[in-house]
C-alpha cells in the first residue's frame, strides 16, 4: 500500500506554495484573471486603425495566457497530489470554467483580425517588431475565426465534445474491472491500466500470457462502446473543422496549440506526415530485425503479443533508488554542458518533483510534467526504484528543461510546437544509454534493453498508431460508418505490416482499444522527437551541433516554425532521408546487442 503523503520527506514533495502560496491567493488571483478576460473581451471590439492598436490587443492576449497558466498549474497539481480533496477538485472545475471564458475572448481576438482591412493588418503587423512573429502566427489564426455569435452558438455545445474521450476514460479507468491474477509468486494481482506494462515486463512468461488476455479481455467488453467513442471523436473533430475552414481533421490537427499555450498554433504541414509515414513504412527491416532477434533472445519458437516488454538481457534488473537516479541523470547530461547541468541540480533541489506514490495521489500514469513561463515545470512521478522509472524520470526532465530555457523570454514565445516537444526528452534518454552502456555490468544490459524498446516503440509503433489514426479518420471523413469490424481489420493489417514475426490470437484486430484518451494525431510527435533527438545526439558528438547551439535553440522553439526549428538542429523532418537514416541508427544499437 502506498505511504500517506505527510510520511514522505518533504525534499520528495512538491512545494506548491512557490506558485501560490495559499489556495486563497489562488482564488484571489482567478478574480484578476477574470477582470484580464473582460478587458480582453472590450479590446476584442475596437477597430484596429494603427499598429498600437494592435500591439494593445496582443499584449494582453500574452498577459492573460501567462495567468491562465500560472491557474491552471496549480489547479492541476494541487488536485493530482490529493484525489480524494474536494476543495482540489472545486479549483479545478473553477479553472475549467474559467478557461472556457478565456478561450472564447481569445477567439474573439482572432475573428478581430480577420475582421480588420487586410492592408491596415499588414501595415499594423510591419510596424511591429518584438511582436511581429506572434502577430503573424494570430492572422493565419484568423483564417478559421467564427463569427462571435457563430462562435458563441460552438462553444455551447463545445463542452459535450469532450464525452466520446470522458466514455473512453471511463472505460479504461472507473468501468474497468479486470480479475484479480495469480501472479509469480501466488499472490493474486489486481490489473489496470496503472500496471499493465510494468507487469508485462515480468520473466514468467506464463504470468505475461495471464497479464495480457486478461488486461485485454475486460477492454473487448467495451469493444462496441469504445469505437463509437472514437468515432464520435472523429464526427466531432471534424465538425469543428469543417465550421471553421479547415481542410480536414489532420490540418486541424497539425495546427494544435504549442505547450505551453501562449496563444500560438505552430502549422506542421501535411506534407511531412504523409513523407514520416511513407518513410518509415518503408524502412520496417530494422524493426523486423528487432523483432527477430527478441525471439531468439527469448528462446521462443514463436514471439506472442505478451514478449514484447520482456527484457532481452540475460541480467536481472537492477534496483535505482531516487538518490541513485538523480546521480546517474545528473552525470549522463554533462555532455549538454555545465550550464545546463547546473539548471538541473538546481530543479531537483527546488522540491519541483513529486516523486514517489501516495495515498490519494493520482497513479494512473508513470509521470509527467506541466509548466508555466512564470513558474517552470513540475513533475509529477510516481518513481518505482527501476531502471525505467530512471528512463521516465530523466525523459520528463528533458521537458522541464526545455521550459527552463525558453522561458527566460517572453511568455508569448516561452513555448515549443508539439512537433519538437519530445526531441530534448528522448535525447535525455540516448544520453542516459550511453551513460549507463558506459558504467557497465546490470545497468549496461538494462540500458540495451531500454533503448530497443525505446526507438522501437517511439519510431515503429508511434508510427503504426499514427497510420492507424489517419487511416479511421479519413474513413469516417468519407461517410463511412467506423464499425469494430472495419477498425479491427484496419489494424490487423497494420499489425502483419509492421509485426510479421508476432503470432496474435483470434483477437488481434482488437488490440487498438487502448489508449484513445489523448487528441487525435498526436502520435506524429514521438517519431519526429525520436529521429530527431538521434541527429542531435550524433550533431552534439561529431558536429556541427556545439551544445551553445543546442541550448539557443530549445530557447527560441516559440519564435520559428517547426521544420525551421529541426533545421537549425541539422534535420529536415520534409526529407525522407531524414527517417532512413533514424533507422539505420536503430540498426546500429541492435549491432551492439
Amino acid at each position: 500500500m502506498n505511504p500517506p503523503r505527510d510520511d514522505v520527506p518533504e525534499r520528495y514533495r512538491f512545494d506548491l506554495s512557490r506558485i501560490y502560496e495559499t489556495p486563497a491567493d489562488w482564488t484571489d488571483a482567478c478574480e484578476d484573471f477574470r477582470e484580464e478576460i473582460a478587458t480582453l473581451e472590450a479590446l476584442a471590439d475596437v477597430d484596429i486603425e494603427e499598429a498600437n492598436d494592435l500591439r494593445a490587443l496582443l499584449e494582453t492576449t500574452e498577459d492573460a495566457h501567462r495567468q491562465k497558466q500560472r491557474l491552471g498549474l496549480y489547479a492541476t497539481l494541487a488536485r493530482d497530489i490529493a484525489t480524494d480533496d474536494d476543495a482540489a477538485a472545486d479549483r479545478r472545475r473553477r479553472f475549467e470554467t474559467l478557461d472556457a471564458d478565456f478561450t472564447a475572448a481569445v477567439d474573439a481576438v482572432r475573428y478581430r483580425l480577420a475582421a480588420t482591412d487586410r492592408d491596415t493588418l499588414d501595415a499594423a503587423i510591419d510596424a511591429l517588431d518584438e511582436y511581429r512573429r506572434y502577430a503573424e502566427d494570430f492572422r493565419e489564426q484568423s483564417r478559421y475565426a467564427l463569427d462571435p455569435s457563430v462562435a458563441e452558438t460552438v462553444a455551447a455545445y463545445e463542452k459535450t465534445t469532450d464525452t466520446p474521450t470522458n466514455i473512453v476514460r471511463a472505460a479504461s479507468t472507473e468501468d474497468f474491472d479486470a480479475d484479480p491474477i495469480e501472479g509469480p509468486d501466488g499472490d493474486q494481482v489486481e490489473i489496470t491500466r496503472g500496471n499493465y506494462i510494468s507487469e508485462l515486463a515480468d520473466p514468467d512468461r506464463e504470468y505475461r500470457r495471464r497479464v495480457y488476455e486478461t488486461f485485454r479481455a475486460e477492454l473487448d467488453r467495451f469493444e462496441a462502446t469504445i469505437t463509437e467513442a472514437v468515432a464520435g471523436k472523429i464526427r466531432a473533430a471534424g465538425a469543428d473543422a469543417e465550421v471553421r475552414g479547415y481542410e480536414s481533421v489532420r490540418d486541424r490537427a497539425l495546427r494544435r496549440p504549442s505547450y505551453p499555450e501562449s496563444g500560438l498554433r505552430c502549422r506542421l504541414l501535411e506534407e511531412v506526415h504523409d513523407t514520416m509515414l511513407t518513410s518509415v513504412r518503408e524502412n520496417l527491416d530494422s524493426y523486423h530485425r528487432a523483432l527477430r532477434i527478441r525471439r531468439e533472445r527469448l528462446g521462443v519458437d514463436a514471439l506472442r503479443p505478451w514478449d514484447r516488454r520482456v527484457s532481452i538481457v540475460d541480467a536481472d534488473p537492477p534496483t535505482v533508488d531516487y538518490d541513485e537516479a538523480r546521480e546517474h541523470i545528473l552525470t549522463a547530461l554533462e555532455p549538454l554542458g555545465e550550464d545546463y547541468v547546473e539548471t538541473l541540480e538546481a530543479f531537483f533541489e527546488d522540491r519541483r518533483i513529486d516523486v514517489v506514490p501516495t495515498q490519494s495521489k493520482r497513479t494512473d500514469i508513470t509521470a509527467y510534467c506541466p509548466s508555466s513561463a512564470a513558474d517552470g515545470a513540475y513533475i509529477l512521478a510516481n518513481f518505482r526504484e527501476d531502471v525505467r522509472s530512471t528512463y521516465i524520470l530523466c525523459h520528463e526532465l528533458g521537458h522541464a528543461m526545455h521550459v527552463e530555457q525558453h522561458r527566460s523570454g517572453p511568455t508569448r514565445y516561452a513555448t515549443a510546437p508539439r512537433p519538437m516537444s519530445e526531441v530534448p526528452s528522448l535525447l535525455h534518454e540516448l544520453l542516459l544509454t550511453d551513460h549507463f552502456l558506459d558504467v557497465g555490468g546490470p545497468l549496461a544490459a538494462a540500458a540495451r534493453n531500454r533503448v530497443v524498446s525505446l526507438l522501437a516503440g517511439n519510431l515503429f509503433r508511434a508510427a503504426r498508431r499514427s497510420a492507424f489514426t489517419h487511416e479511421i479518420v479519413t474513413t469516417v471523413e468519407s461517410g463511412t460508418e467506423l464499425t469494430p469490424t472495419r477498425a479491427r481489420k484496419a489494424w490487423a493489417d497494420l499489425q502483419s505490416e509492421f509485426e510479421p514475426l508476432v503470432e496474435f490470437d483470434d483477437r488481434a484486430g482488437r488490440n487498438w482499444l487502448y489508449g484513445w484518451t489523448r487528441e487525435l494525431y498526436s502520435r506524429y510527435q514521438y517519431v519526429l522527437g525520436a529521429a530527431g533527438a538521434l541527429a542531435v545526439r550524433d550533431a552534439l558528438r561529431n558536429g556541427p551541433l556545439t551544445t551553445d547551439e543546442y541550448r539557443s535553440v530549445l530557447a527560441e522553439t516559440g519564435r520559428r516554425s517547426s521544420v525551421e526549428t529541426f533545421q537549425r538542429l541539422d534535420c529536415d523532418p520534409t526529407s525522407e532521408a531524414f527517417y532512413e537514416r533514424a533507422a539505420g541508427v536503430f540498426d546500429g544499437y541492435l549491432d551492439r546487442l
